[in-house]
Parts: structure tokens; sequence; C-alpha cells
């Protein structure tokens, strides 16, 4: 990589992060520092640690829908679980909760040698996700409607929703930006080009249409599961049925391509959410804050994953069919 192009990659890196700090900073000064609800000790860790361990499940369970969108040829489901667990810790320092995708992408194109194919997989991959996130959304408005009057009262804007506002209209402008870059690409192109490829192909074998989808709605299950046990580790009284509606929108949020992992972006959602709720606003930052903690936890599994095994892998059926 150049000089240039290395320079503007490290000055995105400190202006996501810069960003993520000041919103976070901007929540600290408006609600206080933050509350755990719960003294800090075992409880605590084991609510942190179950929820990295859910994490990583649904990690996995995500890997198994990537091989069934992949198809036939496709690399072991243990190490696309491991490519996974690697993209979570390169998660870490890209923008986004999806940053690591294209960790994941890259190693696993080299590893089968269809750039093309794998690239398209990832996105399709991803779209499954967000399809069961905007389910689970809308079944949450129907669980939840009282959320739904209390989120239309507090669209008068004021921080911390005003720093989620302004957070999510600079996502918008850049995934506009970023949209305009792709329709002048052809290798970006090409990739849209293979995705439709993949849906078309996906959409002929509706056994593995229908295993697909469905993972896709266990892995986000897991993923709310995964804040209800973050819920009751501070005894945060906040109903599940909240968490069904809740839990997709801050995902949404996070995905905005403003700061490192969402950080920042997180906070200010679940204030949002939560308004009107009666839970104290500092302890609503300390529960979304958990789930950055879990995440750095799960994170750095991936990172020494990494290290050990790195994101190589053995032929797989498509390169063995490619070499003999």
């Amino acid at each position: 990589m150049s000089d240039p192009a290395a320079r503007r990659g490290w000055g995105r890196f400190a202006a996501r992060l810069g960003l993520g700090a000041v919103l976070l900073a901007l929540i600290v000064r408006k609600v206080g520092v933050p509350d755990f609800g719960v003294p800090v000790g075992p409880r605590l860790l084991a609510g942190v640690l179950a929820a990295a361990a859910l994490l990583m499940a649904g990690q996995a369970v995500a890997a198994l829908r990537w091989k069934v969108v992949l198809g036939a040829g496709s690399p072991p489901w243990a190490y696309l679980t491991r490519l996974y667990y690697i993209g979570a810790f390169f998660s870490l320092f890209l923008p986004t909760v999806v940053g690591g995708d294209v960790v994941r992408a890259a190693a696993a194109a080299q590893a089968t040698r269809r750039p093309g194919g794998v690239v398209a997989s990832v996105l399709v991959d991803r779209l499954l996700g967000v399809l069961a996130l905007v389910v689970y959304g809308l079944v949450g408005i129907l669980l939840a409607p009282d959320v739904t009057a209390r989120l239309v009262a507090a669209a008068k804007v004021k921080l911390p929703g005003a720093g989620l506002l302004a957070a999510a209209v600079v996502g918008f402008i850049l995934l506009v930006v970023l949209f305009r870059r792709a329709l002048r690409s052809p290798t970006l192109q090409a990739t849209v080009a293979e995705g439709w490829t993949a849906v078309r192909e996906l959409a002929r074998s509706p056994r593995a249409l229908a295993t697909a989808v469905a993972l896709g709605f266990v892995v986000q299950g897991i993923y709310i599961l995964l804040w209800v046990v973050l819920a009751r580790s501070v005894a945060l009284p906040v109903p599940d049925r909240l968490l069904v509606l809740g839990v997709p929108v801050v995902s949404f949020f996070a995905m905005l391509p403003v700061t490192l992992n969402g950080l920042g972006v997180r906070e200010g959602a679940w204030l949002l959410l939560l308004t009107g709720s009666g839970i104290p606003h500092d302890q609503v930052v300390g529960f979304s804050l958990l789930y950055f903690a879990a995440n750095l936890v799960a994170g750095a599994i991936g990172g020494l994953i990494f290290v050990l095994r790195g994101t190589g892998t053995a032929a797989t059926p498509a390169a063995d069919a490619e070499t003999s």
C-alpha cells in the first residue's frame, strides 16, 4: 500500500475513532458516568462472559448460514466459523459492526479461489441477517406499541437524540457517497452482478434458501438472548418484548459507517429507545457498554485465533476440483 493510501486509511480510522469518542463523551456529559446498577464483581463478569459466549455461538450459526449460501464446494464449517471469529476481531478496529465482513471475504476468496462468488456470498449472507432484523423489528413493534409511541414523542430531538440523529445523517451521507462510487467501480459492479447470481442460485434451491433464512432468524434470536442476559446480569427492568424491538433498531444504527464498532451510536440508540421507561440514563449507557465489553472479549478470542491459526485452510473441495 502506498504512503498516501496508508495515511488516508489511518486518517479515516482516527476520524471514526474520534467521532465515536465524541459521541460517547457527549452522552456521558449529558447523563453522567455510566452505572451498571450492580457492584462490579463476579455477577457482572459472569454476565459479560455469558454474553460473549452467546455472541460467538451466534457467529458459529452465522458461519453455517454462510456455508449454505456458498453451496457446493464450500469450505468446512469449522473454517468459516474461524473466519467469523477473526472478522469479529478486526471489526473492533474497522467502521461499523460489519467491518469484519471485508476480512472474512478476502480470506475465503483466497482459500476457495472463487473471489467473485465468495464476496457475493458475504453480501447475501449479510442481507439474510438484515432480513431477520427487519422481521424481528416488525414483531417487536407489535409486541411493544408503547415503545413506538415513546419514540414518536422523543422525536423532539435533544441530546443524546440530537447526537444520534447527527450520526445517522452522517452515516446516510457516507452510504450515498459509497453507493455513488460503487456505480463507477467496475470491480464493485462485477461484485453486485455476482451477488445477484448467488441470489438466483440460492432461489433455485428452495431447501437451501429456507435453511439460510431460518438460520438467519436463529442468529438474530441468539443476539436478542444475549441482550436479555446482559439485562438480567445488571437487574435492568427492561421487558423482553422491548428487546425484541430494541435489538434490531440498535443493530441498524450500529451498522452505520460512522464510528468504530458502533461505539457511541449504540449507546445513543438505547437511550432513545428507553426514553420514558423510567430507567436511569446512566444505567442505560452502562448496559450498552456491557455489550461492548462482551464484544471485546469475543474479539480478543478471535485475535488469538488469528495469531495461532491465521486465515489459511487446507485444500477445499472447490480447490481440489480445479487442481485435479
